[in-house]
Formats: C-alpha cells, sequence, structure tokens
C-alpha cells in the first residue's frame, strides 16, 4: 500500500531435485516417497523436530501433580484414594454417556474469536467528513468539528489511496485511512474532476436505500410472481381443499397460505406438481417488447456451460475482492455468496450486497436458498427486476445445521415437492437460466443423486452441479467421483440440443491433474473448484495452461496487496472498511498457508487431503506464508496494510480456522 509499509521483496532461486534416469525409478521413487496423508516435501526443507525440554516437562508434571493434590484434598483426604476404582469407573461412564448424546459446540469455530466493530474515538458525520454540510445542524449527534476528528484520529496507513486513484475523489473524505493522497495543504480535500467525469462504476448490483424501504414497507411490485403464485395456489387447491376467507382471495397473502398449507411433506413430498396453466400461456405469447410480458423460453438467455471453468460460491471467502483476484487468473464462471431469500424479499442490506458484482465478471450468477417456495420465488423476481445476473442458482447442497434444520440448503432435498415447485416458479419469474448445486446425499448409506439429476433435467434446469459428499459427511473423506459419473449417466436430454442439462462434478480438485483427469474418467461436462481456488487462486491459470505453477512468493505477495486495494474499494478505505479488508485477508490466509510449493515437492502434484509437516521455504517470506500460526498471518497484514489494531491479536491458546462454507 505504502512505501513505509512495503517490505521489498527478492525472487526466490529455483531448487530442483536431480531426477531419476528411468521411468521405473520415477515411479519407484515417488511410491517410496508418498506417504499417505503427508504431503511429500524434499528433505532439505524440512523443518527438524524440536528437542524436548525437559524442564516444562517437569514443570507440567507439578502442576499436574499439585492439582490432583488440590482434588484429593477437596474429596475429603486421603479417604479419596481408597474410591479410585469406583472413581474411573464413573468416569468411565460418564464418557459414554457423553459420547452418546449430541454434540454442541463441536467443530473448528468453537473457539473462534470474533473480532469486534472498531470505530473512530470521535464520530464525525458522515455528511461533513466528505466535505459537504449536514442539513441537521446541532440537532445531529455526530461531530462536525473537522479539526477536532483530525487530531483524534489514528495515523494514516499511507499517501496512495486506490479509491482516489480510481475515481478520482475518495467517498470517504476526511475518514478515510489514507487522507495524505487527497488532502492539500490547507486541509482541504481535493478532487480529479477529468478522472470523474470518464471513469465508470466498477461494481454493479449497488443497490439505493429506496429499494430498501420499499422491500420494507411492502410497496415493492411483485407483480409477476404474485400471479404465479396465485396460479399454484389454486393448482394446489384442486388437489386438496384448502379453507380461505372469501374476500381475500385477491390477496398475496392468502396465495401464500394456501401453499403454505399444501406444503406438508407427509403428503406431497413425492407428488408431481402440475404445470400453472399461467406459464403455459406465456410460453404462447408473441409480444415480447412489451415490459409486462414476460420472455417466452426460447427468448430467455442461455449460456453454454460446458467446458468452462466455475468458481464456487464460497460463503465468507468467495467475496468480491476475491473474485476479481481469480478473475485475473483465468476462471470463466463466478457466483455470488449464498443468500437467504427470506432476507431478500425483507430488504436486508447486508443480504442484498450478495448480489454484488464486479464489471470483469463477464458469467456471473447469484445463489440463493429458502425452505419456503412464494419466498423464494418472489426473492427471484426481485433480482429479475432489479439487478443484472447471467444465472440464478438454488442451493440445494449447504450442510450447516442452521440452515438444514430450516428445509433450506440440503434440506430441500427432503422434500422433492417443494423443490419442484420452487425450480418451476423461479423459471417462471426469472428471464436467465436456473442452476442446482446439491449434494449426493442427506446420509451417508443413502445416496440419492441418481434420482434426483433427472428430476433437475425434466424441471428445466440449466446446469446441476453435484458436490461427491452427502451432508452428514460434510468435508470428510473424500469426495465420491465414481458417483458422480454414476449420476453423468442418467437421463439428462441429448447432447447437443437444447433439452440438454450438463452435470459439473465438485470435490478435491487442487491442481489441473485433477481437473482433467476428472473430465476424462467420470463423463462430467465440467468442474466446480472451491477449496482449491482458496488455497491457490492460480489454479484456473494452471488449467488453462496444463502445468503446475512453481509460483515464486513475491508473486504471492502482490496478490495479497491487489487483494487489499480491492477491499479498500470494495469496504471502504475508512477504519472500519481496513479492518473488514484486513479480516477477510486472515479468513483467505486460513487456506493459503495450506499451499505447498512446487519446488519443495518431491511428488506431484499436491493433494487435498494431505497436510504438510513443518517445513521452511526458499527465503523467509515463503515461509512465513506456510505458517499456521495466526500471529504470523498478522504480520502479513501489517506488511500491506499497516499495524493491527488490538482486536486482532488473539489469545495464543485459540487455533487457526476459517468460517468458509461452500454453498
Amino acid at each position: 500500500m505504502s512505501s513505509e509499509n512495503t517490505t521489498s521483496v527478492t525472487e526466490p532461486t529455483a531448487v530442483s531435485a536431480p531426477a531419476p534416469e528411468t521411468s521405473s525409478e520415477i515411479a519407484e521413487s515417488s511410491t517410496s516417497s508418498y506417504q499417505k496423508g503427508v504431503s511429500p516435501i524434499k528433505p532439505q526443507y524440512l523443518r527438524p523436530k524440536e528437542p524436548v525440554n525437559e524442564e516444562s516437562i517437569a514443570s507440567l508434571s507439578e502442576a499436574v501433580e499439585r492439582q490432583g493434590d488440590e482434588g484429593r484434598t477437596e474429596g475429603g483426604g486421603n479417604d479419596a484414594n481408597e474410591d479410585k476404582n469406583e472413581n474411573n469407573k464413573r468416569d468411565r461412564d460418564q464418557k459414554h454417556v457423553k459420547n452418546n448424546k449430541k454434540k454442541r459446540g463441536g467443530g473448528q469455530t468453537q473457539d473462534r474469536v470474533v473480532t469486534r466493530r472498531i470505530e473512530d474515538e470521535v464520530q464525525i458525520c458522515f455528511k461533513v467528513a466528505k466535505g459537504g454540510e449536514c442539513e441537521k445542524g446541532e440537532s445531529c449527534k455526530f461531530n462536525h468539528d473537522i479539526k477536532k476528528y483530525l487530531d483524534a484520529k489514528e495515523k494514516d496507513l499511507g499517501d496512495r489511496c486506490p479509491n482516489f486513484d480510481i475515481y478520482g475523489e475518495c467517498h470517504y473524505g476526511y475518514k478515510c485511512r489514507f487522507l495524505k493522497a487527497h488532502m492539500d495543504a490547507d486541509g482541504n480535500l481535493v478532487k480529479d474532476e477529468e478522472k470523474m467525469a470518464r471513469v465508470e462504476p466498477q461494481s454493479l448490483n449497488v443497490f439505493s436505500h429506496d429499494l430498501t424501504l420499499q422491500l420494507r414497507a411492502f410497496k415493492f411490485d411483485f407483480k409477476r410472481s404474485e400471479a404465479y403464485l396465485k396460479q399454484m395456489a389454486d393448482d394446489l387447491a384442486k388437489s386438496k381443499p384448502v379453507k380461505t376467507n372469501s374476500s381475500a382471495d385477491n390477496d398475496s397473502s392468502s396465495s401464500s397460505a394456501a401453499i403454505a398449507e399444501a406444503e406438508d411433506p407427509s403428503d406431497l413430498e413425492n407428488r408431481d406438481v402440475k404445470k400453472p396453466r399461467a406459464t403455459v400461456v406465456q410460453d404462447e405469447v408473441t409480444h415480447s417488447d412489451t415490459p409486462d410480458v414476460p420472455l417466452r423460453a426460447c427468448e430467455k438467455k442461455k449460456i453454454d456451460f460446458r467446458g468452462k471453468t466455475y468458481l464456487a460460491p464460497l460463503t465468507t471467502v468467495g467475496n468480491l475482492p476475491f473474485r476479481r483476484i481469480c478473475k485475473e487468473y483465468g476462471v470463466d464462471i463466478t457466483c455470488g455468496e449464498m443468500a437467504m431469500a427470506s432476507n431478500l424479499v425483507q430488504g436486508q442490506k447486508g443480504e442484498l450486497a450478495l448480489l454484488r458484482r464486479h464489471k470483469s465478471e463477464d458469467i456471473f450468477g447469484v445463489q440463493i436458498t429458502g425452505n419456503k417456495a412464494d419466498v423464494v420465488i418472489r426473492a427471484c423476481d426481485m433480482i429479475n427486476q432489479v439487478a443484472t445476473v447471467d444465472f440464478v442458482d438454488l442451493n440445494m447442497g449447504c450442510p450447516i445445521d442452521l440452515v438444514y434444520n430450516n428445509g433450506a440448503g440440503s434440506g430441500l432435498m427432503n422434500s422433492v415437492g417443494k423443490m419442484k415447485r420452487i425450480i418451476t416458479g423461479m423459471r417462471s419469474v426469472l428471464d436467465v437460466p436456473v442452476t442446482v448445486k446439491f449434494r449426493m446425499a442427506i446420509h451417508d448409506k443413502k445416496p440419492i443423486g441418481e434420482t434426483m439429476t433427472p428430476i433437475f433435467h425434466d424441471l428445466g434446469a440449466a446446469l446441476g452441479t453435484l458436490h461427491g459428499r452427502s451432508r452428514q459427511q460434510r468435508y470428510t473423506k473424500l469426495a465420491d467421483w465414481n458417483y458422480i459419473s454414476r449420476c453423468a449417466k442418467t437421463n439428462r436430454g441429448i447432447l447437443g440440443t437444447n433439452d440438454y442439462m450438463p452435470l459439473f462434478g465438485n470435490g478435491d480438485i487442487l491442481g489441473p491433474k485433477d481437473y482433467y483427469d476428472h473430465l476424462a474418467d467420470h463423463n462430467v461436462d465440467g468442474c466446480m473448484i472451491a477449496r482449491g481456488a482458496l488455497i491457490k487462486p492460480w489454479i484456473f491459470e494452471e488449467i488453462k495452461t496444463h502445468r503446475d505453477w512453481d509460483i515464486s512468493s513475491g508473486e504471492r505477495f502482490d496478490m495479497l496487496k491487489r487483494f487489499c486495494d480491492y477491499g479498500l474499494e470494495h469496504w471502504g478505505s475508512d477504519t472500519q472498511g481496513v479492518n473488514q479488508t484486513r479480516r477477510f485477508m486472515l479468513e483467505w490466509q486460513s487456506f493459503l498457508h495450506r499451499y505447498v510449493p512446487v519446488g519443495l515437492l518431491e511428488v506431484l502434484p499436491q493433494r487435498m487431503n494431505d497436510r504438510p509437516p513443518a517445513f521452511v521455504g526458499r527465503d523467509d517470506l515463503e515461509t512465513l506464508m506456510a505458517s499456521t500460526d495466526v500471529k504470523d498471518w498478522i504480520k502479513l497484514s501489517e506488511m500491506i496494510l499497516g499495524p493491527a489494531p488490538e482486536a486482532f491479536r488473539f489469545d495464543p491458546k485459540h487455533k487457526a480456522n476459517s468460517t468458509s462454507v461452500e454453498g
């Protein structure tokens, strides 16, 4: 970012091990060097095991003994020793009971430290901070004294503001942590009028506050979805009588109530839903240039997904700055983070922000999930009207309990009837393709992917993406690509026709060899890449060039600097925006540190589930980037963004965790 915070990086020298002379020797060396679950790093880079510290062991033993003495004192003196066998038996019984109870607070994030919101000491009015005047005057609860604010403000982090470089002005004014870049000697904000006149918006789908107010006040026009939902309610009423208030036949709430009452898994789970007559009428409309008339199916946008690289929608880490990095490395298709349909319809700003798109994302989709057909369909209607997207993806694979227990995510696979109504409704109100992402099963031993794949094809999905794990499995064990291959052989239409539904596979792809092996051996039309892109986002360039790229530490550091620039542009260059950028950089580093440089490996390629032993890199920066210590990750962020606040000083007892969930 700034000259005072930038560390000079020297290019590492390439180190190569002597290659065996014959193919048999290559095979023998590869087999002997590889140990299951451990990355095969060349011996010269392995870090020696730390010697056993006898003093620390002795002090630890004393502490344990002292704790035992205290326990015996509390237990009634020496009489406790006589009950040792009985206590051991009771402990075993209690352990057995605990193991049979549902685990609470488990998982990687149980000890996670969540940083609090960090504000400036003096809260200045935002309008005044931008150089304007506040119409509230003295009644405004924020400070209007710029000098007082600047005196209390923390030191600038650098003298180059990425927002000013791009737009010719900084939206955050005096609040910017790079204020020197756009403030003159007299303390006035500087603007580059020429650059402001010619610059184009970098981010799309940025919504005004009016949209939020319309959604919250129930004034948004859901005309298209309401017509479809009323027709759906009528069709459901024919198959199952629904008690409704005759005076409210035209009210949207009556349609929702009828659908909600009909969506009982006990009697509708596997029932086929008739195609609404309204949809048939839409297919016969010829005046598609009229705004109120939906497009016919043949006129809707189509995307040829086959053979394209696809970055998976990733909660938390799959943000817009990260997607920009992946676009620079050549990914074809990107998708936003999973959004809850109910939150979108309610106008929550945080959820609407998940629809943002950078102009470099030429094939971009949004992913939504929900457990109620009427809510999901209304959300799609809203997206169709206000957002610029190329497709909408329905999440049927999210495994987390909060989503699954509400019947959304992978929980939709339990209610086939509801799922059919949702997809049919989505296609009715959207002018772009509908895609589906799902898992092979809910439970390990009950795969249903072979049953679901033809259903998605019959419903008109433009693409199906199958994650080769069950919901119960989460991310443990390897993805079952043999089962993905079986699903790819089901009825998905005729290749080369508009009726054909491509199927993408997903799971454990960390290099070009994995990618092309799956394309060749498992009958899929493409591969979605998730954790592999988090560990090495240059995987897309490796796939395009058919090589394992021995990327240098300097190139990786430059990538992190670009990410921070994009983060300051996206989240802001004020105190809160800098902290958000730092937070998401640390989240991403929890995956990046797993990468083992190609030049350090004895056997290529690196495998997804292999964990490297402690090793040193070819230079200090490469060693720092491989550290599993959160404090080292903070050091990396400080090399780019300057000193970190105390809120980022994690307690050493906490482990490095990640909250990223593949949507």
